[in-house]
């Protein structure tokens, strides 16, 4: 089994990772740079390194998709 990311606005789709854990630590590093300028000074501040899986997708507006490793192979980024 595989982790095929999706990316609900439409941009950066096709991404295959090895596991869960994998891709939340790409999209947490992904986001990492630009999070503290999106924040909220009215919210209570999270590191974004303890954002949960949940929190990362829906944050940045991702998903993903688990596919097999047979249908991994038509995608070129494995990660």
């Amino acid at each position: 089994m595989k982790i095929l990311r999706i990316d609900r606005q439409g941009g950066l789709n096709g991404a295959v990772y090895k596991n869960l854990k994998d891709l939340k630590e790409s999209l947490i590093d992904y986001h990492s740079i630009d999070y503290d300028d999106h924040f909220d000074q009215n919210e209570k501040y999270k590191p974004i390194e303890k954002f949960t899986l949940d929190e990362i997708l829906d944050w940045g507006e991702w998903d993903y998709e688990k596919i097999t490793d047979e249908e991994a192979k038509q995608y070129d980024d494995q990660r």
